[in-house]
């Protein structure tokens, strides 16, 4: 073999090999999954129907196992959620997120409306956004409560649990 013709394979082949190292981490930090969109969720269980009374809102707890690199976290809590039991096999699930900031809403029996303690985002029991003449000042929250979807299975009540984006006038899921 010639010289040249040894350094022409030898500076090629050099070249692949940092090509070879440097790519590796690229392609890795391109498929991490720390980069792709939240999977879509999944239906979990939250309460019985049968504990929930007719028209009196619950506040109820949903928890996953959420995983952080290697960490397991068992038994997560990822959200919580308002239910409403509306009649024999009816409920309304809303988030506790407010749709203006983000702050948690609160439920006041006394006027028997959802309200968000931290600019005074104010709710129907159904969930809809209270307009400037019922509340009698401006309401900032730019839409109603986000409902979510749910399902009964026996006695069980289920809730898909979402985020959603605030400050917005239509609800966005947050991907």
């Amino acid at each position: 073999m010639e010289r040249r013709t040894f350094l022409t394979w030898a500076t090629n082949g050099l070249g692949a090999l940092f090509g070879l190292l440097l790519g590796v981490p690229a392609i890795a930090y391109l498929i991490d999954p720390r980069n792709r969109p939240a999977r879509a969720g999944e239906f979990k269980p939250v309460g019985r129907l049968s504990e929930l009374q007719v028209g009196i809102p619950q506040q109820v707890v949903i928890r996953d196992i959420r995983q952080d690199a290697w960490t397991l976290h068992p038994n997560e809590v990822i959200g919580r959620v308002w239910l409403v039991r509306r009649g024999e096999d009816k409920v309304d699930a809303f988030t506790t997120i407010c749709p203006h900031l983000g702050c948690s809403i609160n439920f006041e029996k006394a006027t028997d409306r959802f309200v968000c303690p931290c600019h005074g985002g104010t709710f129907h029991i159904s969930g809809q956004r209270l307009n400037e003449e019922e509340l009698g000042a401006p309401n900032p929250a730019p839409r109603g409560m986000d409902k979510l979807d749910w399902q009964i299975e026996g006695d069980v009540v289920l809730v898909k649990y979402e985020n959603y984006i605030q400050g917005l006038p239509e609800p966005e899921r947050k991907a």
